[in-house]
């Protein structure tokens, strides 16, 4: 009985106040963007994969379309990505671009260039983490004087 109430209560409150269908949707983001610079015809020898920055793991993996564009959808916010160009012939990573984040705010990134002339994001991230404990150890050594 005390249920009946309960779930009589709670639909009377969805239809007093309404129920939107964007309420019942889980917000997702996308990247998309294109590789021509370094994918050479026929575009059908490229994929494009999407990998979880922080874990390393693959989200996902589409083929580039007949001009070279790409597109993810559905992707988890909160989490930035690394978009990799693969050739599917020689069965290797050519470049990397990223890390991309995607927030509520910020919840898709449409121009995503693929250009392997650029440094690799692996580098970018390295020289940081380089900086970061330089930066502790100067730090450290200067408050122990």
């Amino acid at each position: 009985m005390v249920i009946r109430r309960g779930v009589a209560a709670g639909l009377a409150a969805l239809l007093t106040i309404g129920f939107s269908p964007v309420m019942a949707q889980q917000a997702t983001g996308a990247i998309s963007g294109k590789a021509t610079d370094e994918a050479k015809k026929p575009y059908t020898n490229y994929t494009v994969q999407l990998r979880d920055a922080e874990s390393g793991q693959l989200v996902g993996t589409v083929p580039l379309d007949a001009k070279g564009l790409f597109a993810f959808s559905n992707l988890e916010l909160s989490r930035r990505f690394l978009v990799e160009l693969y050739e599917v012939k020689d069965k290797k990573v050519i470049c990397t671009e990223g890390p991309y984040p995607l927030l509520p705010n910020a919840a898709s990134r449409s121009n995503v260039n693929i250009d392997c002339g650029a440094a690799p994001a692996a580098l970018w991230l390295l020289a940081a983490g380089a900086g970061t404990v330089a930066a502790v150890a100067v730090a450290t050594e200067s408050a122990s004087k």
